[in-house]
């Protein structure tokens, strides 16, 4: 690149087994993997105080992982530069979030571009996928309609055909204080 002119990545990151959730992060080459870690934890409402992430080539990632990047920006991966990657557009690299559940994500570059705006503040989310909300079934009892924030495993069927899904406010009733709560990620 020439003096004061900046790669700017384009990747489009899904979840994998949900494709139809996705958000595009733009990130300047000179930017780190932590970096990158950091925008998806937070463009997925994923925890950005615990558990481990680690971007990975190919199907194992546990074999073939860049690193792993602690949450506060630490560990073997953190300092790698994006640019230092070599992915061309439409390669595609592997991100997983919480080694102890696994949550898998596709992270493909669909394009490079120039930036010479020094003004520009990366990485940033630049788009995201339309959310089809699901509705509290306990605000929906009582005539409300609440979008749905998180799932109470316990209150759902065992094969998840029937999930439970409940705003905010009911996750905090009494009926679902001991119970295990998933955030719904939209």
């Amino acid at each position: 690149m020439k003096s004061g002119i900046t790669a700017i990545y384009r990747f489009k990151v899904a979840l994998k087994g949900r494709r139809g959730i996705w958000r595009r992060i733009e990130i300047r080459g000179d930017q780190t993997l932590a970096d990158l870690d950091r925008i998806i934890r937070i463009a997925f409402n994923h925890d950005t105080w615990d558990h481990l992430g680690e971007f990975y080539s190919g199907k194992p990632w546990y074999r073939s992982g860049y690193g792993e990047i602690n949450p506060n920006g630490g560990g073997e991966g953190a300092k790698i530069p994006i640019a230092s990657l070599g992915l061309q557009e439409d390669d595609r690299i592997g991100y997983v979030y919480d080694f102890g559940s696994e949550i898998h994500h596709y992270v493909t570059l669909e394009s490079m571009s120039e930036s010479t705006d020094p003004a520009a503040r990366y990485p940033l989310i630049v788009s995201r996928n339309n959310p089809r909300y699901k509705y509290c079934v306990e605000c929906a009892a009582s005539g409300k309609k609440n979008v749905a924030t998180q799932v109470c495993l316990d209150c759902s069927t065992e094969d998840g055909s029937e999930p439970e899904y409940i705003c905010e406010d009911c996750g905090y009733a009494d009926k679902h204080e001991e119970h295990f709560l998933e955030d719904i990620v939209y």
